[in-house]
């Protein structure tokens, strides 16, 4: 079932919770860019539901799992907003050792082994442990005097094998205790991280830039798309990277693009993956795609 609300919002992010449940969040077309909003929905067995508006941008959104499984949303200044299996909630992540609303704008939140991350400017890193319960765990490599440094995200393959990536092409290893920075092979802003069922990690960033490695171990990957890489996702088993003009999958060492059947999206930015469903989320799009065909949710 497709939803047309495209018409009139602006679609920012999602998360898929499992193949007949997502959410995400919106912005009113006919509301002043100025003011900050965010409208956050709910797609449950092609229905769509209203959950709320917030007063805030959204810059990120995951499925959270403990101690409820729910959609979490991010704001730059580190608000929270909380929602599914029958309860809703506010936070803002604020530890003793600092805030986003000090330390500058967050850009990232994942649930990684079942736990939520989130990561931000001046190699902002917490970790959810509990409802409103937030942890702080850069204090060991925050930037010195005026370096300007940041994630942009973060993944990971559990507590103990943790990675960022983001300004100047940093790349760092959390291993549940210590940092260890990485050795990367360029110096270009990392926009995207992906720890995939192949054993690799895959970081992306600007003009087609794909590095892929694990711990100490990276190289570029020597493929001919030269457009800004947003997102990845593994699904079906192979890497998918989405840009602002379409997805691709990785064969070989190419980029190909995705064969989205009679119907195209316009717009394309986000992807989010789980239980045998992908979903790309543009700015006036929301596809699903189930393994076989690709189809218009909004």
């Amino acid at each position: 079932m497709s939803i047309e609300l495209g018409s009139t919002h602006t679609f920012v992010t999602g998360a898929v919770r499992h193949r007949k449940l997502g959410y995400f969040a919106s912005q009113d077309d006919q509301v002043d860019r100025n003011i900050a909003h965010s409208h956050f929905y709910g797609f449950n067995k092609g229905q769509l539901g209203y959950v709320e508006i917030q007063p805030w941008l959204t810059v990120s959104m995951t499925i959270t799992k403990h101690p409820l499984e729910q959609m979490l949303a991010l704001s730059p200044a580190g608000q929270i907003k909380l929602f599914g299996s029958g309860q809703q909630s506010l936070e803002t992540i604020s530890t003793p050792q600092g805030s986003p609303g000090v330390r500058g704008a967050m850009r990232k939140v994942r649930t990684i082994a079942g736990r939520t991350y989130a990561v931000g400017m001046n190699r902002q890193v917490y970790r959810r442990d509990g409802e409103n319960q937030w942890i702080c765990l850069d204090q060991a490599i925050r930037p010195g005097a005026g370096e300007v440094k940041g994630f942009e995200t973060i993944d990971g393959y559990g507590d103990d094998e943790i990675y960022t990536a983001g300004w100047g092409g940093e790349l760092w290893q959390f291993d549940g205790k210590h940092w260890q920075e990485l050795r990367s092979p360029t110096h270009q802003l990392l926009t995207s991280l992906l720890c995939a069922e192949d054993g690799f990690v895959y970081a992306a960033g600007r003009r087609g830039l794909l590095l892929k490695g694990r711990r100490e171990a990276w190289q570029v990957v020597e493929q001919d798309l030269a457009e800004d890489i947003w997102d990845m996702a593994w699904f079906d088993g192979r890497l998918h990277v989405s840009t602002s003009q379409g997805i691709y999958v990785l064969q070989g060492e190419q980029l190909v693009p995705v064969d989205f059947g009679s119907e195209r999206p316009t717009s394309f930015h986000h992807l989010s993956q789980a239980d045998g469903v992908l979903w790309s989320i543009g700015a006036k799009d929301i596809f699903a795609f189930d393994g076989h065909d690709w189809s218009r949710l909004a």
